[in-house]
């Protein structure tokens, strides 16, 4: 589906409203065949400044050291973000449509021999309490899927 699919779905995702403040997640890796490998756990801070959401955070996964991330999104019209980050390669460009934003990037992943980025798609669906956030990810390591990823952000009051 196109993401202007998504143009009348409500309540209304705002990427600044939701990631400013706190959220935290839960989810699970599953290998290129379905299988789940990894649950993951996050703790994510948003501060909204000069038209730039800073946010701070802290990954937790089952087999592999805490890792922290940070990240810049900048809103660049109804429809359209930009964004940067510590382990994003260049600038990941993003469509935001209703309750739904999609964006694909170059992740840049740790040395692990010749491959030293994968690609990731994410797919992002505001929940009708509108404090809760699917996110489906889709990597892909020389354009075949070797990990998906599903999470759930809660939106901390």
């Amino acid at each position: 589906m196109k993401p202007e699919s998504f143009s009348n779905g409500t309540p209304t995702l705002d990427p600044v409203k939701f990631f400013g403040g706190h959220t935290h997640s839960t989810g699970v890796l599953e290998s290129r065949s379905g299988k789940p490998s990894e649950r993951i756990t996050t703790q994510t801070a948003g501060v909204y400044a000069n038209g730039i959401l800073s946010m701070e955070q802290d990954l937790h996964s089952e087999n592999s050291k805490p890792t922290h991330r940070n990240f810049k999104l900048t809103i660049i019209d109804a429809h359209h973000v930009d964004a940067t980050g510590s382990d994003v390669e260049g600038t990941a460009h993003g469509e935001l449509y209703g309750n739904y934003f999609t964006w694909s990037f170059r992740l840049k992943v740790a040395d692990k021999g010749l491959v030293k980025h994968v690609n990731m798609t994410q797919c992002m669906y505001l929940m009708p309490d509108g404090k809760t956030l699917i996110i489906w990810s889709i990597i892909r390591k020389l354009g075949i899927v070797v990990t998906e990823i599903t999470e759930q952000f809660h939106k901390d009051d």
